[in-house]
């Protein structure tokens, strides 16, 4: 009779066991299927390969022309000012810049141009910003552009492997009252804002 009890014993225990098991291996693949439903991170490490899902065409993005890649009504809606606001400041052979004063009252040009890059210089260019600790990587909000940012003069980089070419997004700052002024932090931090909503504005823009 007690050798039947240490069985049963010594049985319920494997099972429970087994079963926590199954729990906690259930409990992690649904842990990692919810993350992966969140949508894809902006985080980029060095380990992960630099192929992206493409989720539209941008052959017209990294087309090389002499039209601006915005106009005014779209710059104005990707910063999201007023129209009225901002003026083609400047337009040569595809670059543009645009010139708006925001509510510190600098005026500030953004420009938007293609830069000539061939597929292997993207290629090394991701490499080279993902082993960076320099160097800022983010992946657009539509989970297919690696944008990079100079970590010395400021400017974006829109990098598709897919495509030849790349964006470049940058602004630079005049103040008529003084100067020889620097931009604080926070003035410092809002021009750099708006050079990502520009640079997500003109991926989502032509994901056609």
């Amino acid at each position: 009779m007690s050798y039947s009890i240490k069985s049963i014993t010594l049985l319920s225990v494997t099972m429970t066991s087994i079963l926590c098991v199954a729990c906690g291996g259930k409990e992690k693949k649904d842990n990692h299927k919810g993350t992966e439903q969140k949508g894809a991170s902006t985080k980029v490490t060095e380990q992960s390969g630099i192929n992206l899902k493409q989720n539209g065409d941008y052959t017209q993005l990294y087309a090389e022309n002499e039209n601006c890649k915005l106009t005014t009504v779209q710059f104005a809606e990707a910063v999201d000012i007023e129209e009225g606001q901002v003026i083609l400041n400047n337009s040569y052979m595809g670059s543009c810049w645009f010139k708006f004063s925001g509510s510190d009252n600098l005026e500030t040009n953004y420009g938007v141009s293609l830069q000539k890059l061939t597929k292997d210089v993207i290629n090394n260019e991701i490499s080279s910003a993902k082993k960076s600790e320099l160097i800022d990587i983010q992946v657009s909000e539509s989970g297919d552009t690696y944008i990079t940012r100079h970590p010395v003069q400021g400017f974006l980089l829109l990098l598709n492997p897919n495509y030849t070419n790349a964006i470049k997004v940058s602004y630079s700052y005049f103040n008529p009252n003084n100067p020889s002024s620097k931009l604080t932090e926070a003035q410092v931090e809002a021009r750099r804002q708006n050079t990502y909503k520009i640079a997500n504005y003109l991926i989502n823009h032509y994901n056609k």
